[in-house]
């Protein structure tokens, strides 16, 4: 199903238009930028609209795409007219998002009781960059599912979908509007173990805790870390002990430390109750 584009106005070609002037916040598509995300995205339960490549990248792109969605092709000039900015990646495609996005509660219910979870909840992270690297490190390493407070940004940005390599189609998600009460809800309805990540030296140091195997990490704020109501509301503190100078770490470098710690220590046989080997 390839088509050749040969104008900056062809209504094929609407939803990359522009992007850098656009918001997609609420809307029902959503970009996928490069070769590599838009292949993960061809690979993932989410719905494609169509792909867009640049005439050097037409035949590669023709056999992997195939009759799954239309194929547009321009020249590298017109792809980077349409989008509105300089674009070398050379392969862009429109997802479509689904038409329900998941609450917490319809996420945990996928899981029993009995099963082992891991998860990282993630109240307000302000910044698409570290959002996509959390992702990243959440889907590479296994965990089952990512909960997004309502302060978070929007998880199929196309900044966020590009640093998570696509990890974000696929990995588990959910959203809540409700962030006190599904943290209650997190630990007494769904008896999973809510974890701090801070920067406090008074805290545990992350290597002397033993995970329970049901566990959720609390990742906060680029700038303010997690608020203190946020903080009592979880079982445990943990934090990374820092050499002067340094006092902390960027949020997405942290979460991947965090999370390795965590499904290293139950690939290890170490989980159990908190503070027992």
């Amino acid at each position: 199903m390839v088509e050749r584009i040969s104008s900056l106005e062809d209504p094929r070609v609407a939803g990359y238009r522009n992007l850098p002037d656009r918001t997609l916040r609420g809307e029902n598509i959503f970009i996928a930028e490069g070769k590599l995300v838009v292949l993960r995205l061809l690979d993932s339960p989410y719905q494609v609209e169509s792909v867009l490549a640049a005439d050097i990248h037409a035949e590669q792109m023709a056999k992997i795409v195939g009759d799954r969605a239309p194929l547009y092709v321009a020249t590298e000039e017109l792809v980077q007219q349409i989008v509105g900015y300089p674009f070398h990646r050379g392969v862009l495609a429109l997802g479509r998002r689904p038409a329900h996005t998941p609450t917490w509660s319809e996420l945990l219910e996928q899981f029993s009781l009995s099963q082992d979870l891991r998860l990282v909840v993630l109240p307000a992270i302000n910044q698409p960059e570290n959002l996509g690297l959390i992702f990243r490190s959440a889907c590479a390493l296994g965990l089952d599912g990512v909960l997004l407070g309502p302060q978070t940004v929007d998880p199929l940005s196309r900044r966020v979908l590009r640093l998570s390599m696509g990890g974000v189609l696929h990995i588990r998600w959910a959203r809540t509007e409700h962030l006190v009460y599904d943290l209650r809800q997190l630990g007494q309805r769904w008896q999973v173990v809510r974890v701090a990540a801070v920067v406090d030296s008074a805290a545990t140091p992350l290597e002397q805790f033993c995970w329970p195997s049901r566990a959720a990490v609390l990742m906060g704020n680029e700038f303010e870390g997690l608020p203190a109501y946020i903080e009592r509301l979880c079982d445990a503190r943990l934090t990374i002990p820092m050499h002067n100078p340094m006092d902390s770490l960027n949020v997405g470098v942290a979460a991947g430390i965090f999370l390795y710690a965590m499904t290293r220590s139950q690939s290890l046989g170490t989980v159990g109750p908190m503070g027992e080997a």
